[in-house]
């Protein structure tokens, strides 16, 4: 896979970021892949009291931290460990806290992507491996979902992103670089076992039993609230995020990015007959 260089991608498709301080600790990190109850699960972070819980819907909606995301994972994937530095550590808070900001929790597929990294570079916070106890009900629900940033095809929409910063960093960031990487090619050839190897790969990292809490939504609060020493709320688990609602929400969101990506195609079309025309005129003139 081929990168252009950052300062070029800036140039044209820059989107102004917000950077407020961290003002708390990372507390939570949530290390299971999307789909694994991971709405649930920051809903019920946040009713107890680990506001903000960082999801995939914060990069995405709007993108503001997609850039910094794609740089992060080229800087995993594409630049050695310096003197001193293991492919864990070469991330450090620093880099995570461009996305992060202030959040005291993350989740979804940014917490999966970054698991070791995000572990190391917050060794204080409790560590949640949220799974999904049906595999073939997570990979159908990934499929209906995730899926859409899995296809990349070479579409109208694909045209589309070329004039949408928006748009061109939502496939630059999750269509061309983090689903691939993490599905080692294609998420519907390579999804479960992916999962499976992920879920090994956490539990192998030998975290204390105080530290890494291994959970499903059927669990509900009880174990939730046990690891994190917490009293169980008087209310229902949240009910999380079904595909249909989920694909909804992105269409919503989207159509603005959408609208403005047609607007400029029309506007660079607009431009590009005009210039044209002068240019024409001007040869016509020596002829």
């Amino acid at each position: 896979m081929s990168y252009a260089p950052d300062w070029i991608l800036h140039l044209i498709y820059g989107v102004p970021t917000p950077m407020p301080k961290r003002e708390k600790p990372m507390q939570v990190l949530a290390v299971g892949i999307s789909r694994s109850g991971t709405e649930s699960l920051r809903e019920a972070l946040h009713i107890l009291g680990y506001e903000h819980t960082h999801h995939g819907f914060d990069t995405i909606l709007p993108p503001y931290d997609l850039e910094n995301i794609y740089r992060l994972l080229k800087k995993k994937y594409k630049t050695p460990p310096a003197p001193g530095e293991t492919p864990t550590t070469k991330l450090a808070t620093t880099d995570f806290d461009t996305i992060l900001h202030s959040s005291v929790g993350v989740c979804d597929l940014l917490a999966a992507e970054f698991a070791p990294e995000l572990i190391a570079a917050y060794p204080d916070a409790k560590v949640i491996l949220n799974t999904r106890k049906d595999l073939d009900a997570w990979h159908s629900s990934m499929q209906k979902t995730m899926g859409y940033f899995d296809a990349n095809p070479a579409d109208w929409d694909w045209v589309k992103s070329w004039f949408s910063a928006e748009l061109f960093w939502v496939r630059q960031a999750m269509c061309r670089t983090m689903m691939p990487l993490f599905f080692r090619g294609s998420f519907a050839s390579n999804g479960k076992w992916v999962y499976e190897q992920h879920v090994a790969m956490i539990r192998g990292l030998g975290l204390p039993k105080e530290r890494l809490l291994e959970w499903s939504v059927e669990d509900g609060w009880g174990p939730l609230c046990k690891f994190l020493g917490k009293n169980v709320p008087n209310a229902e688990f949240p009910n999380g995020n079904p595909p249909q609602a989920w694909a909804e929400r992105i269409a919503v969101t989207t159509k603005e990015y959408h609208q403005r990506a047609v607007r400029n195609m029309f506007v660079f079309g607009a431009v590009f007959v005009g210039v044209l025309g002068v240019a024409g005129a001007w040869i016509g003139g020596y002829i």
